[in-house]
């Protein structure tokens, strides 16, 4: 099912862990984590292309650091962010002030160039340090979401600027994910943490449909864009949120531990430790595949693709990849690196 790839020189042991995952010009994108025997991590961009029932996979570039999140823009270039704060992206910037070109890995064949800059996250009382969780291009720049519940904006230069701070002192837990809509920008995260920022507004804190106390304990996951341009949001412990405008209400509940939500051949799932469970409406779960451990996923067309969330093997990275056409309807679990 996949390509037998071999992106990384066997020094030692290594542990091969999928990071990240997005679409980009309609194919696959994956972000892995290259573990070694010393404890440090550097990452893997790996392309990846679905031709019947074989996903094809190209290593495009290698970076020293662990990848924190990645993401597409609206042209289809891919982004990611390390723990580094080292901004990358294949994006052709090799004449703008700042970038400089990825140093190609000496067991990749050059490929398309990639490039990186080092990111500054500036506040208005100067700069601050800051670990990056999530991602998010919006129409006025590249939304980041970071651990200590801030959300900065970059556009262009070295700098991040600041554009909405819930940090809480003692509260653990940041910004998990990032979801548009076609009304607002939502990001969610730990403390029942729901943000909106509505198109030319501000970010505005949104109340879930629990009691004030409790909000301290809840933790927002995921979320999509739901059937009527509303946000389906999914919290730890299985609770299904829709917010619209300012009404949120729980919807429904998932019987195992929510890991993702995404929408795939106009019906809605959610992944859990459990397995892959529907949404079909009106408050109802179904389940659609048991036993097996997904993480986030995304919509790829003819087949839905998510985060193997237990790696049965340290020495390689797998997905669980749902096919689902006219004529195929099977589970796969396809190898993206392998030492």
């Amino acid at each position: 099912m996949s390509d037998n790839i071999n992106p990384s020189p066997a020094h030692g042991a290594r542990r091969y862990q999928l990071a990240d995952l997005t679409m980009a010009a309609g194919v696959p994108w994956f972000a892995v984590h290259v573990s070694d025997e010393s404890g440090h991590t550097s990452s893997w961009i790996i392309r990846g292309e679905l031709g019947g029932e074989h996903l094809r996979l190209q290593p495009q570039v290698w970076v020293p650091d662990a990848i924190q999140a990645i993401v597409s823009d609206s042209d289809g270039q891919v982004w990611a962010i390390t723990s580094e704060d080292e901004l990358i992206t294949n994006t052709s910037l090799g004449q703008v002030a700042g970038w400089r070109q990825v140093t190609p890995h000496p067991q990749l064949n050059a490929r398309d160039k990639w490039y990186s800059r080092t990111l500054g996250y500036v506040t208005t009382d100067g700069q601050n340090v800051e670990l990056a969780e999530c991602l998010c291009w919006a129409n006025d720049g590249l939304l980041i979401g970071t651990f200590s519940r801030r959300l900065y904006r970059w556009t262009s230069g070295d700098v991040a600027r600041l554009e909405h701070d819930d940090h809480v002192v003692g509260t653990l837990g940041g910004v998990n994910n990032m979801v548009q809509t076609q009304d607002a920008i939502y990001a969610l995260g730990y403390a029942g943490l729901i943000l909106r920022r509505p198109v030319g507004k501000t970010w505005q804190r949104i109340d879930g449909p629990w009691p004030t106390e409790a909000g301290a304990f809840i933790n927002m996951i995921a979320g999509v864009e739901g059937p009527r341009g509303e946000l389906w949001a999914i919290a730890a412990g299985g609770s299904v949120v829709s917010v619209a405008g300012d009404v949120t209400r729980t919807i429904a509940h998932v019987p195992g531990e929510p890991l993702g939500i995404t929408r795939f051949q106009r019906q809605w799932f959610v992944s859990t430790l459990d397995g892959c469970y529907e949404l079909p409406g009106d408050g109802d779960t179904l389940l659609i595949k048991r036993d097996i451990l997904m993480g986030k996923s995304i919509d790829a067309g003819n087949c839905l693709i998510a985060v193997d969330a237990e790696p049965q093997h340290a020495d390689h990275a797998q997905v669980h990849l749902w096919l689902r056409t006219r004529n195929r309807d099977a589970w796969l679990r396809p190898i993206i690196c392998r030492a």
